[in-house]
Formats: structure tokens, sequence, C-alpha cells
């Protein structure tokens, strides 16, 4: 899965859940003079409130509608804008041990509103087909 746009390109490559939901997570980060790459988990419920958090956004097009998401353990924090006329404004932040307890990659980025039924295809394609 990724989410692109001008200034930011992350990309997340998930394991299937285990038994209580968790999944492992590879982060790849490619910003204007910074990459990171790191490992984390991420709870497929909390995943799920993302993948609706999107779909609310795709279904806002053409209004003003503002998301926010942050995963349990801290490691990703999603702020998406979008705007009356089809833009988005995104701002993020990536720490590989939480962002209360070591170094955080922040910044914001820009995305056409065409981005975003990517984003929902590819974030609903990691929900297990029976989860």
């Amino acid at each position: 899965m990724e989410i692109t746009g001008t200034n930011l390109q992350s990309y997340f490559i998930f394991s299937p859940p285990d038994n209580e939901g968790w999944m492992n997570t590879d982060v790849q980060v490619k910003v204007p003079h910074f990459e990171c790459n790191f490992k984390c988990t991420i709870e497929l419920n909390e995943f799920k409130q993302f993948v609706n958090l999107l779909k609310e956004l795709e279904s806002s097009i053409g209004k003003e509608k503002e998301i926010y998401w942050s995963n349990m353990e801290e490691n990703i924090e999603f702020t998406l804008k979008l705007k009356k006329l089809g833009s988005v404004e995104g701002s993020y932040k990536f720490s590989h041990i939480g962002f209360c307890s070591g170094p955080t990659l922040s910044g914001e980025f820009d995305a056409d509103q065409t981005y975003i039924s990517n984003w929902v295809t590819q974030a609903n394609s990691v929900i297990p087909k029976n989860g």
C-alpha cells in the first residue's frame, strides 16, 4: 500500500494479522533529501478505522473534509485535508519507536483528489477477506 503525493512517497507492506490482529508492517518513506525504513506493528481494527476514514474522504470530494489517523504504537500519523476545489493537503509523522521516545520524520505534502480512490483501493486490499 502507498500514500504518495508531492513531497511524500510512503509505502507499507503488511503481514497477515496474527491471532490477536496485529500486522507486522514494513514502512518505507522517501521525502526530499531524506529516506527512512523501519518496522512496526499495526492492529487490524485500527487499520480498518484508517480505511473508513479514507472512504469518508473519498465520499466528500467537492466538499471540505479533514481526517486524522495515528496507530496505537505512535509510529505513523496522517492528517489529510480535502479542499473544496479538489486538492488534498496532508501532513505526516513517522517514528520507528514512537513519537514520544525517539526521532521523528514529519512534514507536509500535497496531492490531487484523484489519489484518494487509489489510497482507498490499496488500503482496502490489506484487510483479509474474512476480516
